[in-house]
Formats: C-alpha cells, sequence, structure tokens
C-alpha cells in the first residue's frame, strides 16, 4: 500500500512538473532550432507530450521498483563474479537539443577493454556475462532510470555517445535527431539499428521526429518486445 502511494504521488510531481516547464522546454526548443537552423519542424502538441511523459514515468516507475531491483541483484553478483569493475556502466549521451547527461547500463565490457583484441568473430572487450546480456538486452534496464528522471523516453532515437559526433558529423539530420527524447527503443532500432549504414540510421531517427504520435510509440514497443537490436 505504501509503495501504491509513494508511486501515486511521484507520478504526480513529474505530471506537474512537466506542465510547469512546458514553456520553458518551448523555449529552448525555439532555440534550438534557430541556432541549428533546421527546417521542416513537426508541430508537436501539449497534449502528446504530457501523455508521453505520464506513460514514460508510470511504465520506468513500474520496471524500476519490479524489475530493476531483481536484475541488479542478480545480474550485478555475477558481473562482480565474473570480472573487476563497477556493475553499472555509465556513459555521457547527447540527450534532448543536445545537452549531455549520464546514461546508464550494466556494464558487459572489461575494465580495461579498450585493451582487449577485436576481430570478427569475437570481441574480446566484451565478458562472458555480457554477450548475454547485450543478446537479451538486459543491459540496458538501466535506462529505465535515465527515463524516470527524465534525461530519455521508452521511444525515442537511441541517444549516442559523446564520441559518434565524429560519425554523424555536424550533418543537419544529426541535430535534427536531437529534437526529440532519446529512446530505450525506436523506429531505427525495429529496423535493425546498428546494421543499417550512418545514413539511413539518421534518415529512420528523423522519420520518428518528424512524425510524432502516441499511436507510432505503441507500435514501436509492441514492435521491439518481438524483436529489435537496440544497443549502441
Amino acid at each position: 500500500m505504501n509503495i501504491l502511494l509513494f508511486s501515486a504521488v511521484l507520478i504526480f510531481i513529474a505530471f506537474i512538473r512537466e506542465l510547469l516547464t512546458a514553456y520553458d522546454i518551448k523555449r529552448k526548443r525555439n532555440a534550438y532550432i534557430c541556432k541549428h537552423n533546421l527546417r521542416n519542424i513537426p508541430s508537436v502538441t501539449l497534449f502528446y507530450r504530457l501523455i508521453k511523459r505520464l506513460s514514460d514515468i508510470i511504465l520506468s516507475l513500474m520496471v524500476c521498483i519490479l524489475i530493476l531491483p531483481i536484475l541488479y541483484i542478480i545480474l550485478g553478483l555475477i558481473i562482480k563474479l565474473t570480472s573487476n569493475g563497477s556493475i553499472i556502466f555509465k556513459q555521457k549521451r547527447y540527450g534532448l537539443f543536445g545537452k549531455e547527461f549520464t546514461c546508464y547500463k550494466f556494464r558487459s565490457m572489461y575494465q580495461n577493454a579498450s585493451s582487449a583484441k577485436v576481430n570478427c568473430q569475437k570481441d574480446g572487450r566484451i565478458t562472458p556475462i555480457g554477450r548475454f546480456i547485450r543478446k537479451t538486452h538486459l543491459d540496458e534496464f538501466p535506462q529505465f532510470f535515465n527515463v524516470l528522471k527524465g534525461d530519455m523516453s521508452i521511444v525515442g532515437p537511441r541517444p549516442l555517445p559523446l564520441n559518434a559526433i565524429k560519425e554523424f558529423g555536424d550533418a543537419e539530420n544529426g541535430y535534427y535527431r536531437l529534437l526529440s527524447r532519446p529512446g530505450i527503443t525506436g523506429l531505427t532500432q525495429i529496423k535493425s539499428g546498428r546494421k543499417l549504414p550512418v545514413e539511413e540510421y539518421l534518415q529512420y531517427d528523423c522519420l520518428y521526429v518528424s512524425t510524432p504520435s502516441l499511436i507510432n510509440d505503441l507500435c514501436i514497443i509492441i514492435k521491439t518486445l518481438k524483436f529489435s537490436d537496440i544497443s549502441y
């Protein structure tokens, strides 16, 4: 009962916060568009933003309370027993309007991963349990905490590491995709994500951003549960 009351209060506070910051987000959005001279900007209604955020809060809160603690105990113990280093991997990534935030994942690489060998058969940087949690996408579950904080959404373009700007460059599409909160999954990921050329990756991200729809978000979630590669 206490957990339900706490959850309800947290959801209410987060929802009110989103409502009160609506004007500030709109101002930052307009400034970002002008700064990067972006065109063909979609209109995003307050109703869409509030319902999307409310859905994010409810779903991520359920995962953080019911699933994440169990995963942390089980995977955390295995990760600690099989390799040195922290349980959670933290990395700075680009979020809404290019703002940097700390993205969380279960660690799937060795602590000295940069010195390990990589070949076409096997990536020596990845631990044995890391290969399993990557294949099953369990490493992504800590990002539900990012969603709860407001850094990410359930659905959106994947958040890119800061060094990925070298690959994606300063092209207009690279900035355009940051008009939306980054997501745990997205349109690009259900199209086989990392296997796509950079140009197609950006095109799918921009297509998602240009067509904001709750129905689209729901369809992406359903398809993700069937199959997707959401790692990046």
